[in-house]
């Protein structure tokens, strides 16, 4: 059973597209957060810090404007959990590749640093605006683990990543070309969306299985 609420906001969703948005928010945290762990034993404290609250702060901006969009189908209406989506991924998307960035430095070198440098980097560019912002983060955290997964020899891991990279720009163009707000449209962009995020999740599963040293 389908329901869909059109008021101001001028989107027709349906409730288990609603739901079907959690997924790639839920293979994204899945994968992140498994890069972030498999990393503790080799990085510094800071760069464990950084791709944790980055990956943190994506998942429950993701999630917020998920459960939007699902409380939206029953005539719920919380702004906030919508506005909260750039505000949230944008800068959690740069503290994550500045973990990242951080990691490798350290994995090359075997040795961890206090990250200040990267700190900086991170925040210091909170003028640019939120989708730029959110962009670079997440296409330079899957440039640095394609470089990590050929780095240590594991390219089927690199591949994958390149393919989650393939699929956000997909994404991209079509949140560009299409009307999100229209159902048919939502289902598209989401399952681009979602293939994705599972390539990226797949890229991380064969790294936690080969390791991050060469």
């Amino acid at each position: 059973m389908q329901f869909f609420i059109t008021d101001n906001f001028t989107g027709d969703y349906s409730v288990i597209m609603a739901i079907v948005d959690f997924l790639p928010v839920l293979f994204y945290f899945l994968a992140a957060w498994l890069v972030a762990s498999d990393l503790y034993q080799y990085v510094s404290k800071t760069a464990y810090g950084l791709l944790t609250a980055g990956s943190l702060m994506c998942f429950i901006g993701g999630a917020f404007k998920a459960l939007w969009k699902l409380l939206f189908c029953f005539g719920i209406n919380y702004p906030a959990f919508f506005t909260s989506f750039f505000p949230m991924q944008a800068p959690g998307f740069m503290l994550y590749l500045a973990g990242l960035i951080m990691a490798m430095k350290q994995l090359k070198s075997g040795k961890g640093g206090d990250g200040v440098n990267m700190i900086t980097a991170a925040t210091v560019t909170s003028s640019v605006p939120l989708l730029a912002f959110q962009s670079i983060g997440s296409v330079g955290s899957l440039v640095c683990l394609t470089m990590l997964g050929f780095r240590t020899k594991n390219k089927i891991a690199g591949l994958y990543f390149i393919l989650s990279i393939v699929f956000l720009f997909a994404m991209v163009g079509l949140s560009v070309a299409l009307d999100s707000t229209l159902g048919w449209a939502n289902w598209l962009e989401q399952g681009v969306n979602t293939i994705g995020q599972v390539f990226f999740f797949l890229g991380a599963r064969k790294m936690h299985e080969k390791g991050y040293i060469s």
